[in-house]
């Protein structure tokens, strides 16, 4: 039976050194922080996403409470709550020329400039023109 002799020279590369291990548990701590840091970002833009939606869902909401009808506003200035968002809309003419005498146009434009804000403090303005049925004289 013969034995072999390891050689010195060959049991010191037979494992990982003290520094591989560090630097390569650094790359994985490193692409960790990138994986956490991109899950984070998408998270965020995603709550940012959805609050628009409702910004804007509640915002077509309180366009049609303020204004149900086409009829002429009771009031240039209404305000109230919808979907736990407040709302105002200001009403005011539409600077238009229609040409005609007033008397025998059947509608009028008027400017609607909604204003709403989230509970959160995120808040969305918009202005918009409607028709309007010009009230009976």
């Amino acid at each position: 039976m013969s034995r072999t002799l390891v050689a010195p020279n060959d049991r010191a590369a037979a494992g990982y050194s003290l520094i591989e291990t560090l630097v390569a548990l650094a790359v994985v701590a490193c692409s960790l922080l990138a994986i956490g840091a991109l899950m984070g970002s998408n998270a965020r833009g995603s709550r940012q996403l959805e609050q628009h939606v409702a910004l804007v869902q509640a915002a077509y909401n309180a366009l049609w409470l303020a204004f149900p009808s086409r009829l002429s506003p009771d009031s240039p200035v209404q305000s109230g709550e919808s979907m736990a968002h407040a709302w105002r809309a200001e009403a005011e003419p539409f600077a238009i020329d229609l040409g005609a005498p007033t008397g025998d146009v059947a509608w009028t434009p008027q400017k609607i400039t909604l204003k709403v804000r989230s509970s959160s403090g995120a808040a969305i303005e918009l202005e918009t023109v409607r028709l309007f049925r010009r009230p009976a004289q």
